[in-house]
Parts: structure tokens; C-alpha cells; sequence
């Protein structure tokens, strides 16, 4: 009885994770920044990390406690966004350094994405508060 339930268990949370993770594709790329901004901006990680294709890699608590920790660190909504850094790289691929910041806290956004002829594709999304450790993508 107790395996059945672990396995049951494993079922339901496996269905979850499947069905909470969403393709990350957009209509254009002022679709995929608009999303991108405003759950950034808003710190809801979970979001965030399902749209964008991180959230595959985690489990709803581990999501959780990172929504957590981020608000947290930063308990107030960012107020201003930035493109810090830009790279068309070849083929309709390009990579983008973002900054959000309030005052004097500032978190950072990576998203290296694929220009499609019908649409735009997240393939790699990071964010951090360490600017070195994204700035170093580029």
C-alpha cells in the first residue's frame, strides 16, 4: 500500500510538472520581453522560470524556495529595466543581458533566444544577482 502511494504520488506531481511547464515560444521578441519584463519585475519566479524553460529543471518546491529567497532579497517590485548587453550571434540567434533595479538592489537576466521567420524561441534562461556570473555568457 505504501509503494501504491508513492507511486501515485510520483504520478500526480510528474502530471504537474508536465502540464505547469509551458513551450517557451512567443508571438515576436516585444512578446517574449513584455512576459520576461513583467514577471521579472514582479519577482514571481515560478512563472518566470516555467515560461522561460527553466522551471523543467526544478521541482515545484524547489521553485517555491526560490521564490522564497528571492523576495527576500529584493521584498519590493523592481521599478527600472535596462538592456545592458546585446549579441546577434548567426542565424537569428541573439543573446541579452537585462538589468532590474530598484535603488540600489539590482538582480540580472540572461536569455539567449532564437528569431524564428514565425516566432521567437527562449532557449536559455538565468538570472542572478552576481553580474559577473552572467556577463561572463557573452
Amino acid at each position: 500500500m505504501r509503494f501504491a502511494n508513492l507511486v501515485a504520488g510520483l504520478l500526480i506531481w510528474l502530471a504537474t510538472t508536465v502540464a505547469a511547464q509551458e513551450e517557451p515560444v512567443f508571438k515576436d521578441y516585444e512578446t517574449m520581453r513584455r512576459e520576461m519584463d513583467q514577471l521579472m519585475v514582479t519577482r514571481d519566479i515560478p512563472k518566470l522560470m516555467l515560461r522561460f524553460g527553466g522551471g523543467d529543471e526544478m521541482t515545484p518546491q524547489q521553485l517555491e524556495q526560490l521564490d522564497t529567497q528571492v523576495k527576500q532579497l529584493f521584498p519590493d517590485d523592481f521599478q527600472n529595466v535596462a538592456v545592458m548587453r546585446k549579441g546577434e550571434l548567426q542565424g537569428g540567434f541573439h543573446q541579452e543581458l537585462i538589468a532590474y533595479w530598484n535603488g540600489f538592489s539590482y538582480i540580472y537576466a540572461y536569455v539567449l533566444y532564437h528569431q524564428r521567420a514565425s516566432d521567437v524561441v527562449s532557449l536559455n534562461f538565468r538570472f542572478n544577482s552576481n553580474f559577473s556570473s552572467l556577463n561572463s555568457l557573452f
